[in-house]
């Protein structure tokens, strides 16, 4: 779950730019746009990353 000493994933930027952008149109699909505030709650994986990215790149506002 991330938590664990040894736990990593391993994925290319193209990768990771891909799952941003999708998760960045899932936010907008659910309305979410430029200066809206999202609360992330996540352990430390590579979701979080992802999550955080997304609403970078729509510039929504986020808290971890």
């Amino acid at each position: 779950e991330g938590n664990e000493p040894g736990d990593s994933t391993k994925i290319t930027y193209r990768e990771l730019l891909h799952k941003v952008c999708q998760f960045a149109n899932v936010l907008r699909s659910q309305g979410v746009k430029k200066g809206d505030r999202i609360s992330i709650y996540m352990p430390m994986i590579l979701e979080l990353v992802i999550a955080m990215l997304a609403c970078a790149r729509i510039g929504a506002l986020h808290s971890v």
